[in-house]
């Protein structure tokens, strides 16, 4: 399976009769071959939504660190608009959507890649995040690459129960830590395409009270 299919199998194991999974019922031992390219957002306010948490290949990505930036800035400016209101439906509705993206690296090159976004409740219950991974170039391009958004694919979700739950990978937790060096760090651009990195041993994450 592909990174997006094993990340939205995994997301479906967690709905129960239907609910939007919790953000603390992701269990990231169970998706290791997706770490380095997952990301959460977070709604703060309906106009602000931040990277809450990202990995390594999305870092490499942007040429930077990400957390905290809204994903707006990963897109080209015409797009932006298109890709704030899909963001913000799947959220409100709430559905789950692939995109289709073109990609344009610092140098120019062309690439494509996909995303997905679904729908997570907070401990609270409230739907304010959206895990999801993208796919795209892993080498030979210069950073920053800019997504456009070619096309949109949008499913309906239903969810019936709006309770919370407090367990699982707790919202204040110290987050993603990773065994040995973290695949989450600041990432220099430059003006070299960058080399292909080594394959490594997949990344398990510690559960934190």
């Amino acid at each position: 399976m592909t990174m997006i299919q094993i990340l939205r199998s995994h997301w479906e194991s967690l709905r129960i009769n239907g609910e939007i999974p919790l953000r603390a019922d992701i269990d990231p031992r169970q998706i290791p071959d997706v770490l380095d390219s997952l990301f959460i957002f977070e709604r703060l306010n309906p106009l602000d939504i931040r990277v809450r948490i990202a990995g390594l290949r999305l870092c490499e990505m942007m040429g930077m660190e990400v957390r905290g930036q809204s994903p707006m800035s990963f897109f080209d400016e015409r797009t932006r608009a298109r890709f704030s209101a899909v963001i913000t439906d799947v959220m409100a509705r709430p559905t789950a959507a692939c995109l289709s993206l073109d990609t344009v690296d610092n140098m120019g090159n062309e690439a494509q890649a996909s995303m997905i976004l679904l729908p997570l409740r907070s401990d609270f219950g409230d739907v304010t995040r959206v895990i999801g991974c993208v796919s795209g170039p892993t080498e030979g391009f210069t950073a920053p690459v800019r997504f456009h958004v070619h096309s949109v694919d949008m499913e309906t979700l239903n969810s019936t129960d709006k309770s919370a739950r407090s367990f699982g990978f707790a919202e204040q937790g110290a987050g993603f830590i990773m065994d040995g060096t973290s695949s989450f760090r600041a990432i220099s651009g430059s003006g070299t395409a960058r080399p292909k990195r080594q394959a490594q041993a997949p990344n398990y994450l510690k559960l934190v009270d």
